[in-house]
């Protein structure tokens, strides 16, 4: 694979297992430029249609906000390393995130409207500021165990949403902020889920440190005997990457793609590079609409989301069909991927840039 992200340090060590990088600067920064042409293609479809954005959407949108305020936190603070990196490519990533929190704030009031429950509960993951997540880089640990893999989810939407609202005092059972129940805690850090049950569990980690319930995470954690949080979040996502390349052998299966760009946003928010190919940033931009700039596809109705034991699953964030035969969660997915690779294509030119190569 084509480790966008990879430190060029590693070139000196082994330029044989490196030789598959974006062979230079020049190809990098083509890649970056028809990124970031997608994005804007896509947020401006999303902002024609923000009357009718879900919350899911603005989710993706809060994302590519959030992330590139750290990136371009992370570019300013290190001017000598932007050779790469002209100032017009800058100003354009400043100009998207604008138009990225811009499109959240428009979609707000009419989600709080139209699903006032579901806003409530969870609303404060789309609020301005809270996708700000700022993980360093890094690879997998080779030794980090891969379970079997296996189709099915292993949880409910409803159950894990009921989960999140336990960190914001949102729930049925405490208005209390941070109050885990064990069953909570046992369900959303149990090995062994995969598609989006796994992906749910990186989510449910995600949100409960961003909104400050660390501490009391920690204490689930250590009372459990668990391996450390960061090594639960390690093995979830590296059991992610493993999904991620079935999906990429098969083909990018339609009714998988989703799901594939999803991975890559949720695990690249925490620093796992190696989702970020060349070989599979070009599928993901030759999905997009030529048109309108969404993400179409096949619809997935409630009643074919089955868990593993056989019952049917009501997914809340099913698909919600725009016009023209545009898909809401699959486009804000795509965003939030795309962000990340945005992120990772620019990190490697910053360390084309470094004096020290």
């Amino acid at each position: 694979m084509n480790y966008l992200g990879a430190y060029l340090g590693c070139l000196l060590i082994s330029a044989v297992a490196q030789a598959s990088l974006v062979s230079n600067s020049n190809d990098s920064l083509v890649l970056l430029t028809k990124t970031l042409d997608a994005i804007e293609f896509a947020l401006n479809f999303f902002h024609q249609e923000h009357p009718n954005l879900n919350l899911d959407a603005v989710i993706g949108t809060r994302m590519v906000e959030g992330q590139f305020k750290v990136l371009l936190r992370k570019l300013k603070a290190h001017p000598s390393q932007n050779a790469q990196i002209s100032a017009p490519m800058v100003s354009r990533i400043e100009r998207l995130q604008r138009i990225a929190g811009l499109v959240s704030d428009e979609a707000l009031p009419y989600i709080a409207t139209f699903t006032p429950k579901y806003y409530n509960e969870i609303g404060p993951i789309i609020q301005e500021g809270f996708w700000e997540m700022a993980y360093p880089s890094r690879d997998f640990d080779p030794d980090v165990p891969v379970w079997r893999y296996e189709e099915g989810e292993s949880l409910m939407e409803q159950r894990s949403d009921d989960c999140l609202a336990e960190f914001f005092g949102t729930g049925k059972k405490s208005k209390e902020h941070c109050k885990i129940s064990d069953d909570c805690w046992d369900f959303m850090t149990s090995p062994g889920y995969n598609s989006y049950s796994l992906s749910h569990q990186i989510f449910y980690f995600e949100i409960g440190r961003q909104f400050g319930c660390y501490s009391q995470m920690l204490v689930k954690n250590v009372r459990n005997h668990q391996k450390p949080i960061k090594d639960l979040q390690e093995q979830f996502c590296k059991n992610m990457l493993n999904e991620a390349i079935v999906i990429a052998k098969n083909g990018f299966p339609q009714r998988k793609q989703d799901l594939f760009m999803e991975q890559a946003a949720l695990c690249g928010i925490l620093g796992y590079r190696e989702f970020f190919t060349s070989d599979w940033l070009e599928p993901i931009l030759s999905w997009q609409d030529e048109v309108f700039g969404c993400y179409r596809g096949e619809l997935v109705f409630e009643s074919e989301v089955k868990l593993r034991d056989g019952v049917r699953s009501r997914r809340k964030r099913e698909e919600r069909p725009l016009d023209h035969g545009c898909l809401c969660h699959r486009t804000t997915v795509a965003l939030a991927a795309l962000g990340q690779y945005v992120r990772y294509i620019t990190e490697y030119l910053q360390l084309l840039s470094s004096p020290a190569l």
